[in-house]
């Protein structure tokens, strides 16, 4: 999975017409960590706002030519988001109530102590930080949903390709049949002599070829079909025996269009026990890791893979793992992979969810999940979950999981 960087430092406009105090001004804001954007007047400013995204902006109320409050009028519009505080020498409670009437995010007089300006900074970037957090959140929430919609979209899909589906093979079933038997007939007929009628039953075996290639393809939907099903169904969260081989192979099919281009997959799959869990639900665990897993190759013209991997832990619980041979992990993001709305991924790409859903899915069958990564060599994601095991000595299972199972 790709990592986010650290958030970028917040960019605080200074706008002032004394270059000392604005140098001055300039030297907190940095020692804040924010990187201030300098302007000794309302003109040059109105330029740099088109240039940046403003978190906070120190304004000074009277200046020649357009003042600070006419300068925050305009701010307000072309930036809403932007926290002003509105610095001034010549203050009283009727300019500060325009300042706030106008939006300001607050007001304060010079002389000031600097462990004031300081707080006022720190509270006007908490909370563009917090605004910025919560509106990246709710994009994320409308995304998840409509990743839910497409599921349920899928399905329906699936459900109406299947019916006409259901006639092309009919008919291809019943092409095989005749057509050889057509062309033993033609060949009967001609005896050998009549150079049309063997002709004829030349072309009726390239026909035969050719639908069976057709009939190759149809059956390739119907695995897909039957596949993005599965991922697809509301299962209702209902338990059964689960063969974890089975479930990683249609992941793997599922991915098969991020994969295919950017690296070969490995397999190593040994036996493993029966684990009683979800089948769509652990389905959607392994895809999101398998396209993870692809989604972290570079481009860079070297032959990568991305190995899958089945075992029994000495313990006796059902392993797998997802590793590839991608940039690995910084050591800092490692602690933050599970938390939700974690992604560096570009807006509309992803969600930040993927790995909490994972994580929330594995635990709610008992299982655990983890990942191992050095930066520059790859990462591996590995879960485990309990084996069903059935103790002869209690009452048969119910009929259910007997017949999954079998």
């Amino acid at each position: 999975m790709r990592t986010p960087a650290s958030p970028a430092p917040a960019t605080v406009l200074v706008l002032d017409d004394e270059p000392s105090l604005r140098t001055l001004l300039g030297f907190i804001v940095q020692r804040m960590g924010a990187i201030p954007v300098e302007a000794p007047d309302a003109a040059t400013a109105r330029q740099l706002a088109a240039k940046h995204t403003f978190a906070c902006a120190l304004l000074d109320k009277n200046m020649p030519g357009e003042s600070g409050l006419e300068f925050l009028k305009w701010l307000r519009a072309a930036q809403p988001g932007c926290n002003a505080i509105v610095v001034t020498a010549y203050g009283n409670m009727d300019a500060a109530v325009e300042a706030l009437r106008l939006g300001a995010f607050d007001f304060l007089l010079k002389p000031f102590e600097v462990d004031t300006l300081e707080h006022r900074i720190k509270l006007a970037l908490e909370q563009w930080h917090m605004r910025q957090e919560r509106e990246r959140m709710q994009a994320m929430l409308v995304q998840a949903d409509r990743l839910a919609s497409l599921g349920v979209l899928a399905a329906g899909v699936v459900h109406e390709v299947n019916t006409p589906l259901a006639y092309i093979l009919s008919n291809l079933d019943w092409l095989d049949e005749e057509l050889p038997s057509l062309s033993k007939a033609l060949e009967r007929q001609s005896g050998g002599e009549s150079r049309e009628l063997t002709a004829l039953a030349g072309r009726l075996q390239a026909v035969a070829s050719t639908l069976r290639d057709i009939r190759e393809g149809a059956e390739r939907v119907r695995h897909i079909a039957r596949d993005v099903k599965a991922f697809a169904r509301d299962s209702d969260d209902e338990s059964v025996l689960v063969d974890l081989r089975e479930v990683l192979d249609a992941a793997l099919k599922m991915a098969l269009v991020h994969i295919r281009y950017r690296a070969r997959v490995v397999r190593d799959y040994q036996e493993t026990p029966l684990v009683l869990a979800n089948e769509a639900r652990l389905a959607q665990v392994f895809l999101n890791l398998v396209v993870n897993a692809a989604q972290a190759l570079p481009e860079d013209g070297r032959e990568h893979e991305i190995r899958v991997r089945l075992w029994t832990s000495p313990t006796g619980e059902a392993c797998a793992e997802v590793t590839d041979t991608g940039m690995g992990i910084s050591p800092e993001h490692m602690a933050h992979l599970f938390e939700p709305f974690f992604t560096t991924k570009p807006s509309g790409e992803g969600t930040g969810l993927g790995l909490f859903i994972c994580k929330s899915i594995v635990e709610s069958f008992d299982g655990s999940i983890s990942v191992e990564s050095r930066p520059g060599k790859g990462s591996t994601f590995r879960l485990s979950l309990p084996p069903h095991v059935r103790d002869s000595r209690t009452a048969s299972p119910p009929q259910q999981l007997t017949a999954v199972a079998s």
